[in-house]
């Protein structure tokens, strides 16, 4: 697969399980000491470099800490199950780390794959661009026309949403997304996952 379209799915998989801000995301570095897969090869532990100052500066969101658990992991008991594993950010950061890694010209996580700018750090403007081209390609690869004013930020809000349909508190889902207060979560970004025409309605409405 083209490193283009593995650079973007990993991404947007990452935006999607952390619910993180851009800045937070671009603060990843593949250092040993930030970057940790485990031995079993069920989790990864990331975490920013240490000179990164977080939008919400108070401990306990300075130098957080992201641990993601394997989805849909091997031996797999169906082919639904194989192909859910082929959506795993641990899976997908595996392969990512090891395809930039003979190019890539810093720690940073998240190389440039263009020609011109091969290997160099990527900037948050063009991570945005990343997550919402690849939000534009889910929905061609199914025929689909994407909606228009497509925003990587809202991945936040859409994601968080479903962890607090799927049983997730809504303390855990703040430490998680770095919000220091609970109402900013309730009033800016917790959306009614739950309606049946959430997706097609939020979509439209430009707040992917």
């Amino acid at each position: 697969v083209d490193i283009k379209f593995v650079s973007l799915k990993t991404a947007l998989l990452l935006a999607l399980t952390s619910a993180k801000r851009i800045g937070d995301m671009q603060a990843l570095s593949v250092s040993p000491s930030c970057l940790q897969f485990s031995v079993a090869g069920d989790k990864v532990v990331m975490r920013p470099n240490a000179a990164y100052t977080p939008k919400v500066v108070a401990t306990p969101f300075r130098n957080q800490v992201i641990e993601l658990a394997v989805f849909s992991p091997p031996p797999f008991a169906s082919a639904e199950e194989e192909r859910l594993n082929k959506l795993c950010l641990v899976r997908a950061l595996q392969c990512y780390v090891e395809r930039t890694g003979a190019f890539r010209q810093s720690d940073q996580l998240f190389a440039c794959f263009g020609a011109q700018a091969r290997g160099r750090p990527v900037s948050k403007p063009s991570l945005s661009r990343w997550i919402v081209e690849a939000i534009g390609l889910s929905y061609t690869s199914l025929s689909l026309e994407p909606p228009e004013r497509l925003r990587a930020h809202s991945t936040r809000g859409v994601s968080s949403s479903w962890a607090l349909l799927k049983g997730v508190s809504v303390e855990e889902i703040c430490k998680a997304a770095s919000w220091s207060s609970r109402h900013t979560f309730i009033k800016f970004y917790m959306l009614d996952v739950a309606e049946p025409s959430f997706l097609q309605g939020v979509l439209q409405a430009g707040d992917w």
